[in-house]
């Protein structure tokens, strides 16, 4: 087999061929910096904001792109500017008095922060989930309090692809303290998956290029009008001074074209094609095979799945399935090298026979068919032969 698999695209996407394009045109001929006062620079500003009205139309924000959406170096940074931003412009004695709410199935950009604020003695919240990675909205519900200042849920679970009911959360959250930050990191989702910022009574939510076929090193936040934050990055103040730096025109650019290729219905269609195809041929051809999150629809992205297999162990399955050129994962490429590595599988209660089994395979926007089938056909006769030596050793 001679074709390269990629079944990794939760860690990375292939840049698309259109955003290629896009940003080629564009560092040839639009490299003016958006902050000079000539006509050229001034283009380039015009730009830029025309590609934040864009992004507002697809996250359904209202009102003036240029005061709400501001672009980042990607999802990390974006989840920093957001959550360090509204708690370090609190007086410390409301974040000592207060409490903040977030998921144990969190990223680690969200996870570490409210970790750190915890070491700090900030009172922190983390809501559990169920088995299909689900927060209960009656947990939700008795963490709020009239001392809760921020809340922050994933919207994508980017390991099991669990999608959480943002908007019945917004309810619950505003009607219970309606001057509480809340906040989403929709890297996973955006895209993916469907999101109404206002309907969903977000405050904040990060998004990321490179997750949807755009470049690396380029990313956005919504900050809702009316929110007060601290910068993270001072200079030129650039992005109302908000976040210094000259603009990544080109990264920009780029990203706003992967956001159209994602705008085709047959995108959606091929990745849901892809997964119930993954699930309906690992379950028939393996036993001890666990498909972990939810399987509606309604509660997951067709993007990004987890498979759990008794009986090997996911990282010797990965290098085996990495000889023969066909690319899968073990969870979150940022929690590789981690002592929170199986921290999402041991939150839904996964026992650990599966947990250390447990790949995760994740389509995007240039994947085909034949490269599904093409993969699935290895997982399955490499997972085949590893319970065969498995059996052998014992």
């Amino acid at each position: 087999m001679n074709q390269i698999c990629y079944l990794d695209n939760a860690a990375t996407t292939q840049p698309a061929p259109q955003v290629i394009n896009r940003m080629m045109t564009s560092f040839q001929t639009e490299y003016f910096n958006p902050s000079a006062m000539y006509e050229p620079g001034l283009k380039e500003e015009k730009r830029i904001q025309a590609c934040k009205q864009h992004l507002g139309q697809r996250i359904h924000a209202r009102g003036d792109m240029d005061q709400q959406i501001i672009y980042t170096s990607g999802g990390s940074e974006g989840d920093n500017m957001l959550i360090r931003g509204i708690l370090d412009h609190m007086r410390p004695d409301v974040l000592r008095n207060g409490t903040i709410v977030t998921t144990v199935i969190e990223h680690p950009a969200v996870r570490e922060i409210f970790q750190d604020y915890e070491n700090q003695g900030v009172h922190v919240i983390w809501l559990p989930v169920d088995q299909e990675g689900l927060v209960s909205p009656q947990d939700l519900e008795k963490a709020v309090t009239d001392k809760t200042l921020l809340v922050s849920i994933m919207g994508v679970n980017n390991e099991l692809g669990t999608a959480q009911p943002l908007e019945e959360f917004g309810r619950i959250i505003k009607s219970r303290q309606p001057n509480c930050f809340y906040h989403s990191d929709f890297v996973q989702g955006f895209m993916k998956f469907p999101i109404d910022v206002e309907k969903a009574q977000l405050d904040g939510l990060t998004l990321c290029g490179h997750k949807i076929n755009g470049p690396k090193g380029i990313g956005a936040v919504y900050l809702r009008k009316g929110w007060p934050i601290k910068p993270l990055i001072f200079g030129g103040g650039q992005e109302r001074g908000l976040r210094s730096g000259t603009e990544n025109v080109q990264g920009i650019v780029g990203f706003d074209e992967a956001v159209r290729v994602w705008e085709s219905d047959e995108v959606h269609q091929s990745m849901f094609r892809y997964r119930h195809y993954v699930e309906k041929t690992l379950t028939e051809a393996l036993d001890r095979v666990k498909i972990l999150g939810p399987h509606d629809e309604q509660s997951c992205s067709p993007a990004v799945m987890s498979v759990a297999i008794e009986g090997i162990r996911g990282e010797v399955l990965l290098h085996a399935c990495e000889a023969r050129q066909v690319y899968i994962s073990t969870g979150s490429a940022c929690s590789t090298h981690k002592k929170e590595k199986h921290q999402v599988q041991r939150a839904i209660g996964l026992s650990p026979s599966y947990t250390e089994g447990t790949i995760r395979i994740s389509f995007s926007a240039t994947t085909t068919f034949d490269d599904v089938k093409n993969g699935v056909k290895v997982i399955i006769e490499e997972a085949e032969k590893l319970r065969k030596f498995e059996k052998f050793i014992k």
